[in-house]
C-alpha cells in the first residue's frame, strides 16, 4: 500500500508539471500568435502604403512625361528661333567682316575653358557670342554702347547679361576672357591704352583677344555714330609702339585689300 501511494503521488506530480509546461507552451504560442498578428497588420499597412506610393509614382511618371514633351517642344521652338538668328545679317548694326575670326576663335578654343567667364565688348550683331555658344561656352556677357535691335537680333538669347554702356565707364570684378572684336579702333588712342592698362594692371581679366583693321577709315554707319574709326592709321608698327602688351598672332587680307590683325594678351605669358 505504501508503494502504491508513493507511485500515485509521483504520477500526480508529473501530471501537474506537464500541465504547467503545457500552459507555459500555450502562453508562448499565444505571445507568438500576437507577435505574428502584429507583424501581419504591419505588413498590411506597408502594403497599403506601397500601393499608394506606386499610384503616386505612376502619377509622377505621367507628369514627367508631360514635362519632357513640353521641354521637347520648347527646345524645338528655341532651335527654330536660334536658327533664324544665325542667318547672315546684312545692313544691320555691328555686322563685321569674316576675316580674322577664324584665328581669333581658334585661339579661344585652344586656350579658354568652356566654363570661363567671358565678356564680349562691342558685341554688335553678336557673332562671337553665337559662335561660342555653338561650341558650348556657358558664361558669356555682352557690352555695347549702342542698344538698338537687341531683341530683333535675338541677342537676349545669346548673352547671359547685356550691358548697354560705354566700356570706358564699365566697372566689373573679373572676366577670364575679354573679346574686343573691332573695338579699339573706335576709341581714341590714349583712352584705349588706358582701358587695356586698367584690364591688365587692375587684374580684371586673364586673357584679351583683339581684332583690329589696319589703315581703315570709317564714319558713322547704320545710324550708329559710334561706328566711326578714331584710330584709322593703325599699322603693325603702330600697334608695337602704342600697344606693346599685345602679341600679334594673325593678319588676314580683307576683300577690300585691307588687313585685319588679331592680337592677344594672356597673364600666363
Amino acid at each position: 500500500m505504501k508503494n502504491f501511494l508513493k507511485d500515485y503521488v509521483k504520477k500526480q506530480i508529473r501530471k501537474t508539471v506537464l500541465v504547467r509546461e503545457l500552459e507555459m507552451d500555450k502562453d508562448k504560442l499565444k505571445n507568438k500568435n500576437e507577435i505574428l498578428t502584429n507583424q501581419v497588420n504591419k505588413l498590411k499597412v506597408i502594403n497599403t502604403n506601397l500601393g499608394k506610393d506606386f499610384s503616386d509614382l505612376e502619377n509622377e511618371n505621367e507628369n514627367l512625361k508631360t514635362q519632357i514633351k513640353n521641354l521637347d517642344q520648347e527646345k524645338q521652338n528655341l532651335i527654330t528661333r536660334l536658327e533664324s538668328f544665325y542667318k547672315p545679317i546684312i545692313g544691320i548694326r555691328g555686322a563685321s567682316v569674316d576675316e580674322g575670326k577664324t584665328a581669333l576663335l581658334k585661339y579661344i578654343l585652344e586656350n579658354i575653358n568652356k566654363n570661363a567667364k567671358i565678356l564680349d565688348v562691342g558685341f554688335g550683331s553678336g557673332v562671337y557670342g553665337k559662335v561660342l555658344r555653338a561650341f558650348n561656352y556657358r558664361n558669356i556677357d555682352g557690352i555695347d554702347i549702342y542698344g538698338d535691335n537687341i531683341e530683333k537680333l535675338g541677342l537676349d538669347m545669346i548673352y547671359d547679361n547685356i550691358f548697354i554702356e560705354n566700356i570706358l565707364d564699365f566697372d566689373f570684378k573679373y572676366y577670364d576672357l575679354i573679346i574686343m572684336g573691332d573695338v579699339l579702333e573706335h576709341i581714341e588712342l590714349e583712352l584705349a591704352k588706358n582701358l587695356l592698362s586698367k584690364f591688365i594692371k587692375g587684374n580684371k581679366c586673364g586673357n584679351i583677344v583683339v581684332s583690329i583693321p589696319y589703315e581703315y577709315e570709317q564714319g558713322e554707319e547704320y545710324g550708329n555714330p559710334y561706328e566711326k574709326h578714331l584710330q584709322p592709321g593703325v599699322t603693325q608698327e603702330y600697334m608695337k609702339k602704342h600697344y606693346p602688351c599685345l602679341q600679334l598672332i594673325d593678319e588676314s587680307l580683307m576683300n577690300n585689300n585691307g588687313i585685319i590683325a588679331i592680337y592677344i594678351w594672356s597673364k600666363e605669358n
